[in-house]
């Protein structure tokens, strides 16, 4: 490589120690380079705030602020120069920014110009940033991201049966994060993977709504403030004051946990819910008999289940089922 040719790698003028900055095809020199850009981002994240201050956060990727400059067009040239920055502006559309290592795609989204002399124009800039071009990609950023709400999804869940302390929902919500744990990426995963993930989650959703009834059925059966009816000794009054309000505690998280897990199921079928869905119209039958019928595999109904987001697999009356696409 001859020396001309790598003096070419740097700004105009032939000064090998000056930053290029170049935004489309337009490359910005002399007055025109700011001495400062700022790059800032934010992690953008969502915070679920738990019972007993216990926190579990989404991470939801990079956000980009806006880049703002400003400078000086002179010379000559100043009025063309600003009349191509105005056209690029108006034109709307993706340009490539490049400067001394980054490299992002941007859209030119406010450029104004200052006239002050023929050759001498005061501009300022601001770029809206559409994605870092030269960020590692990652071979699949959908499964990164469907796999990190389930994750999360399960440890909300593994918090709220801390609180609920319930033997079989604990042991419910350990099997389903077993099962979830085995699972290398959501999004690219097979019916039949998905089906040792289903399973569990109906199943736990099922113990939820058996514990849900009973917890119920715990506080209609104290009719009176703790039991305080004549006759009644004072120990006995004592203990239904305390079992009404553990039933109380109890209640609200397993209802949360009821729309955790089927937002957990409903993460889990994405991947095979891109496919997309056929229906099937049905009377008085059953979710073993459909998947029987669509699938040739009736242990399957727990995937329709999950695609409709019901439990039961008894279906009474007229009902419309959708059916996932699988392999």
């Amino acid at each position: 490589m001859s020396f001309t040719s790598f003096l070419d790698n740097f700004a105009p003028g032939g000064d090998p120690f000056a930053t290029r900055l170049i935004v489309g095809d337009f490359e910005f020199s002399g007055l025109e380079v700011p001495e400062s850009v700022t790059i800032g981002a934010k992690q953008q994240a969502v915070v679920h705030k738990l019972v007993g201050g216990k926190r579990i956060v989404d991470v939801m990727g990079i956000d980009y602020d806006n880049m703002s400059w400003s400078g000086w067009f002179t010379g000559a040239t100043a009025g063309d120069r600003v009349t191509e920055l105005e056209t690029l502006r108006d034109l709307g559309l993706p340009l490539a920014f490049n400067m001394d290592g980054y490299y992002f795609s941007v859209l030119i989204q406010n450029f104004n110009a200052r006239f002050e002399h023929v050759y001498r124009r005061y501009y300022s800039i601001e770029l809206l940033l559409i994605e870092r071009l030269d960020a590692p990609v990652t071979e699949n950023a959908l499964a990164g991201a469907l796999d990190a709400l389930i994750n999360s999804d399960i440890g909300e869940s593994l918090g709220l049966a801390d609180i609920i302390n319930v033997d079989s929902v604990t042991s419910a919500i350990n099997t389903v994060k077993d099962a979830v744990a085995q699972v290398q990426g959501f999004a690219n995963a097979t019916i039949e993977t998905i089906q040792t993930v289903i399973r569990p989650i109906v199943a736990a959703q099922q113990i939820i709504q058996s514990v849900i009834a009973q917890v119920g059925a715990s506080i209609n059966d104290i009719t009176t403030l703790g039991g305080l009816i004549p006759g009644n000794p004072v120990a006995r009054a004592a203990h239904n004051v305390l079992r009404q309000a553990g039933a109380l505690t109890q209640l609200a998280p397993l209802y949360q946990m009821q729309s955790v897990l089927e937002r957990v199921q409903k993460n889990v079928l994405a991947g095979p819910l891109a496919n997309g869905t056929s229906s099937v119209t049905t009377s008085n039958s059953s979710l073993q008999k459909i998947a029987a019928d669509s699938y040739g595999d009736q242990s399957r109904w727990t995937q329709i289940a999950a695609a409709n987001s019901i439990v039961d697999p008894r279906l009474d009356g007229i009902q419309t089922i959708k059916i996932p696409i699988g392999e």
